[in-house]
C-alpha cells in the first residue's frame, strides 16, 4: 500500500509540474508575441 501511494504521490507531482511548466511556456509565448508586436509598431 505504501509504495503505491508512494507512487501516486509522485505522478501527482509530475502532473503538477508539466502543468506550470505549460502555463509558463503559454504565458511566455503571448508576452513574446505581445513586445514583438510593439516593437514593430514603434520601428514603424
Amino acid at each position: 500500500m505504501s509504495d503505491k501511494r508512494g507512487k501516486e504521490l509522485a505522478t501527482v507531482s509530475v502532473y503538477l509540474n508539466t502543468g506550470i511548466v505549460a502555463a509558463l511556456f503559454g504565458i511566455g509565448f503571448v508576452a513574446a508575441a505581445l513586445i514583438f508586436g510593439l516593437i514593430t509598431l514603434v520601428v514603424r
